[in-house]
């Protein structure tokens, strides 16, 4: 499975069964005063969030429209929302699938194009990139990104004098005092699973390095490789790591990396945001730090990565209904309500949003003063054979376990790359 963000439930027949109803009740016409819409998500595990809480605030607002909460299992998502909209029983709001996956959808005519919605300006260009097509069009409202950063103990810092890293150099430091104290691992980080070095490590670091949104589009429009000295460094940042792993790491899961750090048998964690609960779970004093710079007074980078977002079907019979909803999707009212259900989902909006949860407030402090920057290859450098995000996990894993030198393995990289992908003009 690509996407670790969340888990998901398991949706039963019958409510899938339910949600291909509840498409084909929509009405004709585009009364919005009085019509009932569809929401297609992937999102089994929120459904009674949004018909406790969402969907009834809403109707504040709207009270002549209806609101169907229509979820399929994600492992089934794509197969069944293309069925949908191909045979038109689709929903009349579809939850969006970022980068590569969406812009297929895009091409095949599912979306509606978004620009002339007034929620679109509330969003900047980084936010509303996932959901772009080749015109430049945005197609759906975000909804929600997801942050990485690492996690940390609290008490061991303060048992062992130790501060929040602002460098690459100060954090390698903190690593070797941890390590030096002997009485705790210094990362709970295993390699047995390369999408954990690859998205919570490499692509924490490696902004740093490459400049975040400037190397990660210049891959995509030619102008930069990943032979290039700053990414061969950004790959020697994150190889500097692997000698801070506890013993046995080759084996050890991304499930095991959070039962040693909730445990209290390691100092940090690099993780998600969407684990904050779990983090805390065990009664750990946890606060949140980024990915240092290089050097003191360098730009800092902060991955954020794009999740959720809403489209219009382009062949829904009630749009008049589902732009109203998609408007209200892009407003501050639904941002703070909808993110602090969630936490460790983060709204995409220009307008600042207050967060209940305390570490997630710490956790979204993390974008201040940072460049944000997405996930490096999920943009149009995976879509052919062989996938370049797959590709890093597999030389992640091959620069911790065996030895593979930061030149050799963007070298690598490089050459699978270059095997198939044209650079987008």
């Amino acid at each position: 499975m690509r996407s670790k963000i969340a888990p998901f439930a398991v949706l039963t027949a019958a409510a899938i069964g339910l949600g291909l109803a509840g498409c084909s009740a929509s009405s004709p016409g585009g009364d919005a005063d009085s019509a009932k819409i569809v929401i297609g998500t992937w999102r089994t595990e929120d459904a009674a969030m949004w018909e406790s809480d969402i969907i009834p605030e809403f109707k504040k607002s709207h009270p002549g429209i209806e609101v169907e909460y229509a979820p399929v299992d994600t492992n089934d998502y794509n197969a069944t929302i293309q069925s949908q909209i191909d045979s038109g029983t689709g929903p009349d709001v579809i939850m969006c699938r970022p980068f590569d996956v969406n812009r297929s959808w895009i091409e095949k005519g599912y979306f509606e194009p978004l620009d002339s919605l007034k929620a679109i300006s509330s969003f900047d260009d980084v936010s509303l990139a996932a959901w772009q097509g080749d015109d430049g069009k945005p197609y759906c409202v975000p909804t929600a990104s997801v942050l990485a950063g690492f996690y940390y103990n609290k008490k061991i810092f303060a048992d062992l004098g130790l501060k929040v890293p602002t460098t690459q150099a100060e954090f390698l430091s903190t690593l070797d005092a941890i390590a030096a104290d002997g009485k705790v691992a210094p990362l709970a980080l295993g390699s047995a699973d390369g999408w954990q070095l690859a998205y919570n490590m490499l692509y924490q670091i490696g902004p740093n390095y490459w400049k975040g949104e400037d190397g990660r589009l210049g891959l995509i429009d030619g102008t930069q490789k990943l032979t290039d000295p700053n990414f061969v460094a950004g790959f020697a940042a994150f190889d500097a790591y692997k000698k801070y792993l506890p013993k046995g790491f080759e084996s050890i899961s991304y499930e095991d990396m959070m039962q040693l750090f909730t445990l209290g048998k390691a100092a940090i964690i690099p993780d998600g945001s969407w684990q904050i609960s779990q983090v805390t779970s065990t009664g750990l004093d946890v606060g949140v730090f980024g990915a240092p710079p290089a050097a003191a007074g360098d730009q800092r980078y902060q991955q954020e990565m794009a999740d959720m977002a809403f489209g219009l079907n382009a062949k829904s019979k009630q749009k008049e209904a589902a732009t109203e909803f998609l408007e209200w999707l892009g407003t501050p009212e639904f941002q703070q309500l909808y993110v602090n259900k969630l936490p460790g989902f983060f709204s995409m909006g220009k307008e600042p949003v207050t967060y209940s949860d305390p570490l997630a407030q710490e956790f979204a402090g993390l974008k201040e003063g940072a460049e944000l920057t997405s996930r490096l290859a999920l943009d149009r450098l995976s879509a052919g054979q062989p996938p370049l995000d797959d590709e890093i996990w597999r030389v992640a894993q091959l620069m911790y376990n065996s030895g593979l030198s930061p030149e050799d393995a963007t070298a690598e990289l490089q050459k699978g790359l270059d095997s198939w992908y044209k650079p987008a003009k």
